[in-house]
């Protein structure tokens, strides 16, 4: 199976933002004989206030999330399509939703955010509050894609998420075992230098499935913040397949189901849990 995770800097614009992500998705190129996925990063429209967060939102099946569903069916790829805000019920908020399509541009699964990044000061005052405007998902959930006569168990989880392992073992403990963990994320340069590279290695070895980490990067709301970038595909062994720096690029793997095989025989560690 083929990734192509698009690691994008996302302004205030999101005209320039999605015109961009089109021509890139527009240009990928194909493997033949297996699935092409395309993957996005955490809030790929628009970065800034939340006054843009709110104005940009969309129910699913309309605005940009029916644009996500055409570019699937026009590139003839599955597109993890990062998260963009749904319109939610309580009134300022928003939920961060995840989006899978297939390549004939049907939509496959729906995740929520379900961790939210709350940072506060030593005085306990916010200093960055995602729950400011967005509202908590519930539940975690599983899609399927296939590739040639193989079919991959994939889940979607988005950046904070990652902190979390038992929201992957709860549902490895619900549906089975995964084979492809998506993060999608605008994971922050402070804490990304540290902290990305052990995290993303960790949920691959623990979980003995593929990880494929779509991140952002650069500078965003006027200079004043930064992403990590780096966005990579890890192995079930936990080695690194591939990985980005900090440029806005492409970042192309083939991953392959031997090497699940292979991780998970020499070393049984999801049969042996006991929890």
């Amino acid at each position: 199976m083929k990734i192509s995770c698009l690691q994008t800097n996302p302004a205030a614009d999101v005209g320039q933002n999605l015109a961009q992500i089109e021509s890139m998705i527009a240009n990928l190129r194909q493997a033949t004989g297996s699935a092409n996925v395309a993957v996005l990063p955490e809030v790929f429209a628009v970065m800034g206030g939340d006054d843009l967060r709110l104005q940009s939102a969309n129910h699913l099946g309309e605005g940009t999330f029916k644009l996500l569903s055409q570019w699937a069916k026009n590139s003839a790829h599955y597109l993890v399509a990062g998260t963009h805000a749904e319109i939610a019920d309580q009134k300022n908020r928003v939920f961060n939703t995840a989006t899978v399509f297939s390549p004939q541009g049907a939509l496959l699964d729906v995740y929520r955010k379900i961790h939210l990044f709350n940072l506060k000061d030593a005085n306990g005052q916010p200093l960055y509050c995602e729950s400011d405007v967005f509202a908590q998902g519930k539940e975690t959930s599983t899609f399927r894609i296939q590739s040639g006569t193989d079919e991959w168990h994939c889940m979607n989880i988005v950046c904070y998420d990652l902190r979390f392992p038992e929201i992957v073992r709860r549902e490895i403990t619900r549906s089975g075992a995964i084979d492809v963990l998506f993060i999608t994320a605008a994971f922050t340069h402070q804490t990304g230098k540290d902290h990305w590279e052990v995290l993303l290695r960790a949920r691959a070895i623990e979980n003995q499935c593929f990880v494929v980490a779509c991140n952002q990067t650069g500078f965003h709301t006027e200079g004043r913040k930064r992403n990590w970038g780096h966005s990579m595909v890890v192995d079930p062994w936990g080695t690194i397949v591939a990985q980005l720096n900090e440029e806005v690029g492409i970042l192309e793997a083939i991953i392959s189901k031997d090497a699940l095989h292979s991780a998970r025989g020499r070393l049984p560690a999801l049969k042996d849990r006991f929890f």
